[in-house]
């Protein structure tokens, strides 16, 4: 994969999946990758990203729930039966979603931490029977963690994401999508930049993390890969020592052409 950081220059842009055994509760997530790294004759240099699947990450954050251990309501039983959902699911979905939009069978559209995702993060899928895992607590906060733990174990100056999937509208397939930030901005603004024609650009920003989170989703897999991690060299990204979250990956819903449109047609159905 290359990517053009300019009209003159043109770097190699490296995704490079990290194969590790499986992820338990007890382990620390990076001396499990670190594992991984050294198995596959790879070490950090300054300036890799590191992408980071949010499930294996809350794994070892304490964010997977056993099943038979949760109170379902009325109202998570009714969700269950609108939707074709375990009750279970659906009452952890309940208490980890911010809005609830509405769903189809097995799956409940909701928002979450400003950001439309399927289910609020709530997932059976490489978790044990029985259990479901949520999105971790504070993904900025854990970016920003294994960032600093890079950087005192390894004495390298990384960036690193942490990554859920989603979907997009009327597309079939998952991307990648950039939950918590830390050593890199996530969005560059190209508003008021020309393009090869002399146009202004008016709305475009570029989502810097999603994409680079989607490379990343690319060579980790989502089923049985056993990839929870990847390493990006050579991305065009402005390494700054700050950390960020989905505030500054956020549009206001009014300034959404999907919400917008969407958040219109409840309004005139009501």
């Amino acid at each position: 994969m290359v990517v053009a950081l300019s009209r003159e220059v043109c770097v190699p842009l490296l995704v490079i999946p990290i194969k590790t055994r499986m992820i338990t509760p007890e382990d620390d997530l990076l001396t499990v990758i670190a594992e991984g790294m050294e198995h596959a004759g790879q070490v950090f240099e300054d300036r890799d990203i590191l992408g980071v699947a949010e499930t294996p990450l809350g794994t070892t954050e304490g964010r997977v729930v056993r099943l038979a251990d949760v109170e379902v309501s009325p109202e998570a039983k009714r969700l269950a039966d609108e939707y074709d959902l375990l009750p279970e699911v659906a009452q952890l979905v309940m208490d980890e979603a911010d809005e609830i939009l509405g769903g189809i069978p097995h799956v409940l559209l909701t928002i979450k931490n400003n950001t439309l995702m399927a289910n609020a993060g709530v997932d059976k899928s490489n978790v044990p029977p029985g259990y479901a895992s949520l999105l971790p607590k504070d993904p900025r906060a854990s970016a920003e963690r294994i960032r600093r733990e890079v950087r005192r174990r390894f004495g390298k100056d990384v960036g690193v994401v942490v990554i859920d999937s989603r979907t997009q509208p009327l597309r079939l397939g998952n991307i990648g999508m950039a939950l918590g930030v830390a050593g890199f901005r996530p969005v560059v603004d190209e508003r008021g930049k020309k393009d090869l024609f002399g146009n202004v650009l008016r709305v475009t920003r570029r989502a810097v993390a999603d994409n680079l989170a989607s490379a990343c989703t690319l060579v980790m897999g989502e089923s049985s890969e056993s990839v929870p991690a990847a390493l990006v060299r050579g991305a065009p990204v402005e390494f700054v020592d700050s950390s960020f979250d989905s505030a500054e990956m956020w549009i206001p819903p009014d300034e959404c052409m999907y919400m917008a449109i969407f958040n219109r047609w409840r309004n005139a159905e009501s």
